[in-house]
């Protein structure tokens, strides 16, 4: 099944908090996810045709201070400025993907977002489609992990990954059923320390 570009917020069996995302893509294929400190950048691979098409190239995480955003397009920036100005993250992802709406493509695709908050433990998914705005506090045991997706599974739903480290997590994200993957990337909060890992079909 083809889903699109997912968001993932679980719990290793250890209890221990992680984001997932991954582009999934008919399309644009050719892209791969850099990391840098505080941030990971879905970018185009030097293969790629020249596009102008502004949704191939965004931050999908941003982190500060404990908190965390994983999100398939622009709005994960607004989001954690709103973090910066003293937002909680509920208010910062409901007013962001309530101010950039549903990506005005020829699919209306949907923005999604997952977000954790490691000050408090408390981690959040979202999601502004053409036909629905929400964001919820997800409970999560652990050993559990949540995706929401731009297509078919736009509400949250479970998914079972297997590791302990962002390594393995985003192997297995990458690796995960559904069609069409092009890059992967896993982030959690150790220690009070920013660690990701990434996988593209050219790595």
């Amino acid at each position: 099944m083809y889903i699109g570009r997912f968001v993932i917020l679980g719990r290793t069996l250890a209890g221990e908090w992680y984001l997932g995302y991954r582009v999934s893509s008919r399309s644009f294929p050719n892209r791969y996810i850099l990391t840098m400190a505080d941030r990971a950048v879905v970018l185009p691979t030097a293969e790629a045709a020249k596009t102008d098409n502004p949704y191939i190239s965004y931050n999908c995480l941003r982190a500060h201070g404990g908190v965390v955003v994983v999100g398939n397009g622009s709005h994960v920036d607004p989001v954690m400025d709103k973090v910066k100005a003293g937002y909680s993250l509920r208010d910062a992802l409901s007013l962001s993907l309530l101010a950039l709406d549903y990506e005005h493509d020829q699919y209306s695709t949907p923005r999604i977002a997952a977000g954790l908050d490691g000050r408090v433990g408390w981690g959040y998914l979202g999601i502004v489609a053409e036909d629905k705005l929400w964001v919820r506090r997800q409970e999560v045991a652990p050993g559990q992990a949540f995706l929401v997706a731009t297509y078919e599974l736009t509400e949250p739903a479970p998914i079972a990954l297997e590791g302990n480290t962002p390594e393995a997590l985003c192997a297995a994200i990458y690796a995960c059923a559904y069609e069409h993957p092009v890059a992967a990337l896993a982030a959690m909060l150790q220690e009070g320390e920013l660690r990701m890992a990434t996988r593209s079909a050219r790595s």
